[in-house]
């Protein structure tokens, strides 16, 4: 960036220093894209290979756009170029640099671009993968899939149907259905939700069924958060003069009415003095000051009577003692950080589990690995995984913190710098992934790590993005490495008036602290750089009122010159409805990816209805709306008339009666003459053909495409069909019901390129920027998230967890408090959203909503879960409109279009009958059965797997308590291999004994323990005889000088002599270990091998 003259040029300047690491907060607007550019073309002057800067973003295209942005400015600096933009001069002369070294080195980066390594998180991980088939436990399974929500169903049923089992699972399984009062929807899809999400639970419940222990620690969780919550409201509360208070509390703590609308907690206030201690044991004392003082709604009470212990009948003796309460709260009622505080209290449970609780905890703990495990055997049977389970595989791949991998060790010795973009959507499984690529990086080391980001603009907590981890990472750096903060505040982007607005807005509307627990971001302030024209104009309306909204939104555009650019933005789809149909009406070309559902195109309704039709004989509602559509138009009275009387035979079979074609009109008898022959071509061929070939040669022969108005409806007809051939496998189509589940989940495309309006959510608006912006419908609400099995919150090195209550039971106060923890944080992040929305602005931003009439206090004001609630300070009522001003426009009366009778196609379609005689036909291959020997050589596999896990670690943190807390892994990697659910839960008891056997055994404790030269799965080449030989070598080190290799062999020995077995085994595993010390010992000395059995704790020699 230019860095004279700029209020924060000394931090951009700093930023750019590569011996140290830094964090820097770059609110919207402020060029932090330029700035990362500026780091890594500092870095690339210094480092002795470009693949020693890793550059992470979050999408693709960051990732291609900050690469492009790289090699533009070397190749700028290589013409010789003269800055465009003051800022640029910066830029090229880093660049000149760069450029000076990639000739010294012979890099030539313009022409080798891939060199640079810019990639996404989702793409490293995938690479990490890749190269870790074994460690990361996903081998060739890469293929993202394209929808995983069918995935996650499927996995939820499998999980469901456990109920019929016995065992552990079965019993969870049971426990759940009988908490949601045995409703199996409601577990599905509290399933599926909980396996969409799993990365954000998994590693925190991978242990399986529960111990008791845990459930103390659990508590202790909640103990500690319930006394700071207490802690920060005595702080509030103690600088008060609650004397008068305490006296009316005494007083009402014994005058308490046995029954009616009493506060119980009030009574706790016996002998009350002084503000109680931040303790659990206060906590009834607490509550008692919080109901005496507050209503069931959180306001300071207006009313003292009875119900709170001033009984009427004892008037004279509390006459004084009421009034002094009364003065007190009219002090208060401008206090809001004093009824904010006691407002904190009553939500606060007892901080233990009871027993109803903690049982369902317990089965859910159980039962959420295992679906867990089933959607990893259902990746398996499709080929396909989701982004999840590929972080989560790079994560494993990289090992833990005590036992690096060699592909971390190698990853160490190669990265020097990493640079990460919009550092503030990260979340913990990213971070931990981070965590990994820097362990063992310190301060002045040579290596720094460079985040940059903007935590005002953190709006991605549904995907775990956590705005506290940008704060944490702040203050207290990222793993060993201390970042030095920064901050930016100049706005390239936005004109002086938009940035002002924006200021003023969101300034007094954001918290006045971070908060890392609950995700609050104080408001950092821009100051713009444009001084030229800019406005900001709100209209708010008295009452909802769509259309009038619409008619606004419209007619702001309209006064827009075409060539600058419009966004209309919006928190939910639903919002724009009335304002999509407005700009149709009135011609105005838009984009709106993602935005106009495919079902609800007329082609595709059409199309989806021809496929129910030869789907269904007697469909009758498709197959009448194949008489309406336009290929046929037949009339709605010839429609009555053909269907009179007669409300059972199929309408094939009517259109094809003579007699009752008489009874058309001449136009409709022609109109259904001319489908009906192409009908009866195509219905023979239903079933026995790819239901594609038949759906779109039929249509086309129809007229289907003369019907299309726009090449964006043949688009339409394309995704469509797409999708049909999609869902047909082996020539048979997936029931319907699931076509139209994944039609619900498309959309039209986006719209012709020329067009200068853009339609789209806020969160898709992230990271671009418009001439004009306007955010209608802020006075609406988006829908609120379903209930999860398990709530889950980490706090520091806490873990709080709590189950769902039962369906149609009493509220759970643990759920009910962590529920109310995170709708504060989407309290915070809606502040965010509205942020990021304001700030794509370049030079003008509308805004409108409506509001309505409090009746409580006579005004107008905005629904507290809106948009609009969060700057409702920042306008005034001389901003509301009439919505009279704005009169909706007469509805445009439909006509029903329709071919003319005289179309004919003017190249007919090949005949179908020629498709099906090209069409080849092969057998099906024979089922595969699963043979219980199946099971026994992937249960192999984990136990090998787990032994150089124990060898890697030497024995250290592996006991057997933790291996029978591997129990839900196991599963899962049995499921990955293959093993159906019900077969791996019977198996993994065996692994589990086998394993507490090695670890037990002296000889095992030899094998797994810390040697010399240790290795682990240890890759060996070399030439044996004339051929290459490659191996892999279980265990293998160095003692007295003698290098050992051994081979594990996890298989058991029932009956017989033992002996002779294992001379059995030698011979015939000796010639492998021959090999394998063959390769070993390449390099001179001596060199034992060795056979170890530990299901029978058997060790072979030689």
């Amino acid at each position: 960036m230019a860095i004279e003259g700029l209020v924060d040029a000394p931090a951009r300047e700093e930023a750019l220093d590569p011996s140290r690491s830094f964090i820097v907060e770059a609110p919207a607007g402020s060029g932090k894209t330029e700035l990362l550019m500026q780091r890594f073309l500092t870095l690339l002057a210094l480092v002795d290979k470009p693949e020693e800067v890793l550059a992470l973003t979050f999408t693709r295209k960051a990732a291609g756009e900050m690469q492009r942005r790289v090699i533009s400015a070397i190749r700028r600096a290589e013409e010789g170029a003269e800055p465009l933009e003051p800022h640029e001069a910066q830029t090229l002369l880093l660049a000149k640099k760069a450029l000076d070294r990639d000739r010294a080195l012979g890099w030539d980066l313009v022409n080798n671009p891939g060199r640079l390594k810019v990639l996404t998180i989702d793409s490293l991980c995938s690479s990490i993968v890749r190269l870790t088939p074994m460690l990361s436990r996903v081998g060739g399974l890469l293929n993202i899939a394209g929808n995983p929500e069918e995935l996650y169903e499927e996995a939820a049923k499998r999980t469901v149907l456990m109920a019929e089992d016995d065992g552990l699972a079965g019993e969870a399984v049971r426990k759940a259905l009988r908490h949601l009062d045995n409703s199996v929807a409601a577990l599905t899809r509290r399933l599926v939700i909980m396996l969409g999400r799993r990365d954000q639970w998994l590693r925190h419940i991978r242990r399986g069924a529960l111990e008791e222990e845990l459930r103390a620690v659990l508590e202790g969780s909640l103990k500690r958060l319930v006394v700071h919550i207490l802690t920060e409201i005595r702080a509030t509360l103690d600088g008060k003069d609650l004397s008068a208070i305490f006296v009316a509390a005494r007083y009402a703590s014994i005058h308490m009415p046995d029954e009616g609308k009493i506060n119980v907690n009030i009574r706790a206030l016996v002998g009350i003095k002084a503000l109680p201690e931040a303790s659990i044991e206060a906590l009834p004392v607490w509550r008692g000051l919080a109901g005496l003082l507050l209503t069931q709604k959180g306001e300071l009470r207006k009313k003292v009577d009875k119900n709170i212990g001033f009984p009427a009948e004892k008037k004279k003796e509390w006459l004084g003692l009421k009034d002094g309460l009364i003065v007190f709260l009219d002090e208060q009622r401008g206090d809001a950080p004093f009824i904010d505080a006691l407002a904190r209290i009553t939500p606060l449970p007892d901080p233990v589990y009871d027993n109803d609780e903690w049982e369902i905890l317990d089965a859910l703990m159980l039962l959420l690995p295992v679906a867990e495990a089933n959607l990893a055997g259902v990746f398996a049977e499709e080929g396909a995984v989701d982004f999840q389970a590929i972080s989560m595989a790079a994560l494993d791949a990289l090992g833990a913190e005590e036992v690096p991998t060699d592909l971390m060790l190698l990853l160490d010795m190669r990265l020097k710098h990493i640079l990460v973009d919009e550092y503030q959507d990260t979340s913990a499984t990213q971070l931990g992934l981070l965590k990994a690529l820097t362990r063992g990086w310190t301060d002045n080391d040579g290596r720094t790590l460079f985040v940059v980001g903007d935590p005002m603009q953190s709006i991605y907590l549904f995907r775990e993005a956590q705005v506290g981890l940008f704060i944490d990472a702040k203050e207290r750096g990222v793993g060993d490495i201390r970042l030095h903060p920064l901050r930016l505040q100049a706005n390239f982007r936005s004109f002086e008036k938009v940035v002002e607005w924006v200021n003023g807005a969101f300034g007094p509307a954001f918290p006045a602290f971070d908060d890392v627990f609950i995700g609050a971001v104080s408001y950092s302030p821009s100051v713009a750089v444009k001084t030229g024209d800019g406005e900001v104009e709100v209209s708010l309306y008295e009452g909802r009122n769509d259309g009038a909204e619409a008619e606004r939104v419209v007619s702001v555009i309209k006064s827009i010159d075409r060539s600058e650019s419009v966004a209309v933005l919006c928190r939910s789809r639903r919002h724009l409805d009335e304002t999509i149909a407005l700009l149709k009406a009135e011609g105005i070309l838009f984009r709106a990816e993602a935005f106009d559902p495919l079902s609800e195109r007329v082609v595709v309704r059409d199309l989806s209805m021809l496929l129910r039709a030869l789907n269904h004989p007697y469909d009758r509602v498709a197959w009448l709306s194949i008489l309406r559509a336009p290929w046929c138009g037949l009339s709605l009275p010839d429609m009555h008339e053909l269907c009179m009387n007669d409300n059972v035979s199929p309408v094939f079979a009517l259109i094809n009666d003579d007699e009752r074609l008489k009874t058309l009109s001449q136009e409709g008898r022609e109109r259904v003459s001319r489908i009906k022959d192409k009908l009866s071509t195509a219905l023979p061929f239903w079933g026995r053909q790819a239901p594609r070939e038949v759906l779109e040669g039929l249509w086309i022969d129809l007229g289907g495409p003369a019907c299309v108005e726009d090449a964006t409806g043949m688009e339409d007809a394309e995704a469509f069909l797409t999708l049909l051939e999609e869902m047909t496998v082996a020539g048979t189509l997936d029931p319907l019901k699931k076509l139209d589940e994944r039609l619900s989940r498309l959309y039209a495309g986006g719209g012709p390129v020329e067009a200068n309006v853009d339609l789209m959510t806020i969160h898709k608006a992230k990271g671009l920027e418009f001439d004009h912006v306007i955010l209608p419908g802020l006075g609406r609400y988006a829908k609120g998230e379903d209930k999860k099995l398990i709530l889950w919150m980490e706090r520091g090195d806490d873990l709080l967890l709590a189950p769902v209550e039962k369906k149609n039971g009493a509220e759970s106060p643990i759920y009910d408090f962590l529920k109310k923890i995170n709708r504060e944080k989407s309290v915070h992040e809606e502040k965010r959203v509205f942020y990021v929305a304001t700030t794509r602005a370049r030079k003008r931003l509308f805004i409108s909503g409506h509001m309505n009439v409090d009746r409580k206090v006579g005004t107008l004001l905005p629904d507290r879960r809106s948009l609009l609630s969060v700057i409702d300070h920042s306008v005034g009522l001389d901003a509301i409109v009439s919505a009279e001003a704005f009169e909706p426009a007469a509805p445009r009366r439909r006509s029903l279009k329709r071919l003319p009778l005289s179309w004919e196609r003017t190249e007919p379609a090949p005949p179908l009958a020629s498709a099906l005689e090209a069409l080849k036909v092969t057998a099906s291959p024979e089922p595969e059965f699963y043979w219980a020997g199946e099971a026994v050589k992937h249960l192999g596999t984990v136990v090998h797997r787990y032994l150089c896990e124990i060898a890697l670690a030497s024995l250290e943190g592996w006991d057997d308590r933790r291996i029978r807390g591997e129990s839900a892994r196991m599963v899962a990697m049995l499921r990955t291999l293959g093993v159906p659910a019900v077969e791996a839960l019977k198996i993994v008891p065996r692994a589990i004994g086998v394993l507490s056997r090695a670890i037990t055994d002296e000889r095992g404790r030899w094998l797994l323990g810390r040697r010399e030269e240790g290795r682990v799965e240890w890759p060996v080449s070399g030439v044996i005889k004339g051929e290459v030989v490659h191996a892999v070598i279980d265990r293998s080190f160095v003692e007295n000088g003698v290098r050992w290799v051994i081979d594990y062999k996890t298989g058991g020995h029932e009956g017989g002599e033992l002996e002779e077995f294992l001379q059995n085994e030698k011979e015939r595993y000796a010639p492998q270990l021959e090999r394998y010390a063959a390769l070993a010992g390449a390099g001179g000395g001596v060199v034992k091998k060795g056979i170890y059995y530990p299901a029978i704790g058997a060790f072979i020699e030689w």
